[in-house]
């Protein structure tokens, strides 16, 4: 019966369920490996208040967590987490290196995403990792693009402020394949086929329906084009359009 509140994550529910039951009945601590908000949200529904559930991902205001489920004995430190914070150090002549530049070298190097969770590229360059990966990650990662870069172990506490760029846009409807179509500047033929290609996130989960409703918040997702929130201004033209804002994460 659970399965059916959860329609699209039904192998994920799974997972958890079974993660419930060795917490639950071998009194086991579980450790997951990092997962996004919107697996974060289905994680702490599904477990209820049966078990403990805390989670950390290395940095303060970290979006990609791992998670523990325990029973209330455990005693849990941030060392349980098990995760390396990174500090990528370069020379910026070859110039700067980007959020995606450090993903697709980690992807590169045949690590799973869920092994690695925040990459921030603020005034310096970390990210975060299982600690499993780390020597792997260590010994492999020499550069990105022209960059060659030095990983160094970072034990400070960071906390990770989003940069954003707010632009204005008048929407006919809030359907998704239109507010990509309009936020991300590609016509709605490319939006349409880039949702039903599951190209295309809301609040960190596939969405196929290009008819879908986006609502105020909304985090939308456009592969190899960046996100943005969206934000209901409680406006309408003369016309009856939507005025809203959307927040580009940099």
């Amino acid at each position: 019966m659970m399965l059916e509140h959860f329609k699209g994550d039904e192998a994920f529910v799974k997972k958890i369920l079974d993660y419930q039951f060795q917490a639950l009945h071998h009194q086991r601590m579980i450790l997951t490996p990092f997962y996004n908000p919107h697996e974060q949200e289905i994680v702490r529904s599904v477990i209820g208040k049966e078990l403990v559930v805390k989670s950390f991902g290395g940095f303060v205001h970290a979006e990609n967590q791992r998670m523990i489920i325990c029973p209330d004995f455990y005693e849990i430190q941030s060392d349980d987490f098990q995760i390396q914070v990174i500090e990528i150090l370069y020379n910026q002549q070859f110039g700067k290196i980007k959020h995606k530049d450090i993903l697709g070298a980690l992807m590169n190097l045949g690590i799973k995403r869920e092994c690695i969770g925040d990459i921030y590229d603020g005034e310096r360059f970390f990210f975060a990792c299982t600690l499993q990966t780390f020597p792997y990650i260590k010994q492999s990662l020499k550069q990105i693009k022209k960059s060659k870069v030095h990983l160094k172990e970072c034990h400070e506490e960071i906390e990770i402020v989003h940069e954003y760029i707010s632009k204005s846009f008048i929407l006919s409807s809030m359907r998704l394949d239109k507010v990509v179509s309009a936020m991300f500047k590609v016509s709605r033929q490319s939006a349409s086929e880039a949702i039903r290609s599951g190209h295309v996130k809301v609040n960190y989960k596939i969405v196929e329906e290009v008819s879908y409703l986006c609502h105020n918040n909304d985090m939308v997702s456009f592969k190899h084009h960046g996100r943005v929130k969206l934000i209901d201004e409680n406006k309408q033209t003369r016309q009856g359009n939507y005025v809203v804002s959307g927040y580009f994460y940099k």
